[in-house]
């Protein structure tokens, strides 16, 4: 029986919809329970935790499976098995970003301008000291944070390395960016010892699977079309690039195809356009692509 370990902050809320999408409804005596358990085979208990520290419950053992962010996993160094990415954050389907931010007046307009031994606040010292060092060249002094980061500026810190979703903050604060330094997203993670165990692999596999296909039917939509049989020749080459064959009678072709949401309007256009009479979109609940 394999134990997991979810977020909370942020990330809770939207895991927690991505769950429920996928037929994984994680089940709290109360919203502020930290024990669950959700109604899937192989799954023995769920526990909530803080992001940045999953990742070393994961590693030594505590828990089997975890999802945690990318920036968690490589600021605490932990050694862990990657079994899926999903982008999404609190408020973007596509994650989010560490930056390096400064003041609005700041001179620097890139990072490579800004003098030695600047004072950088950041709840991730050692991403921020591997950035100046191995990446930038630079010296720099780090100013471990603990919350409330673009505060340190300017009585304890000269600039910032902070998460970004929208912007919005540094904006508030009066911070602009000045280089993106990572890009990160949720990882379903799994420890060694715990990748290495073929039933533990399996159900990880599963989920990663179910919890995707949720994901990505977010993105899609489902245009069933009908089409004259004798303009099917024109049609078919506008349809979207995943499509199959219904059928048809009395003269008509019947198809159905998977469409990018962004994609649709224009899907629809051509695919009129090039003879068809009707096209029905349906929201899609899973899509999955073996």
């Amino acid at each position: 029986m394999v134990t997991l370990a979810l977020p909370t902050g942020s990330l809770q809320e939207p895991t927690l919809r991505l769950f429920e999408a996928a037929g994984l409804t994680v089940r709290r005596s109360s919203p502020r329970a930290l024990r669950a358990r959700i109604d899937f085979p192989g799954i023995d208990g769920v526990v909530f935790g803080k992001p940045r520290e999953i990742p070393g419950f994961v590693a030594d053992g505590t828990f089997d499976l975890g999802l945690t962010g990318t920036d968690w996993i490589e600021e605490s160094g932990t050694k862990v098995e990657v079994v899926h990415e999903f982008p999404y954050s609190k408020t973007t389907g596509t994650g989010w970003r560490v930056v390096l931010a400064v003041p609005l007046d700041h001179p620097a307009r890139t990072a490579a301008e800004l003098p030695a031994g600047i004072r950088v606040a950041s709840e991730y010292p050692a991403i921020a000291r591997r950035y100046f060092e191995e990446e930038l060249g630079q010296d720099a002094r780090i100013v471990h944070s603990y919350g409330s980061t673009e505060a340190k500026v300017p009585d304890l810190a000269d600039a910032v390395l902070e998460v970004v979703e929208t912007g919005a903050s540094l904006r508030h604060n009066d911070l602009r960016e000045l280089v993106t330094v990572r890009h990160c997203g949720v990882q379903l993670v799994a420890g060694t010892q715990a990748w290495a165990d073929p039933a533990v692999r399996a159900v990880a596999e599963k989920v990663a699977m179910l919890l995707e296909s949720a994901r990505a039917a977010t993105e899609n939509a489902l245009l069933t079309v009908v089409t004259p049989a004798d303009r099917w020749d024109e049609v078919r080459p506008e349809l979207p690039r995943c499509w199959w064959l219904l059928g048809g009678g009395e003269g008509t072709v019947v198809a159905q195809a998977t469409c990018e949401l962004q994609g649709v309007a224009e899907a629809v256009a051509r695919l009129t356009g090039a003879g068809a009479v009707r096209v029905v979109e349906t929201p899609m609940r899973k899509l999955v692509v073996a």
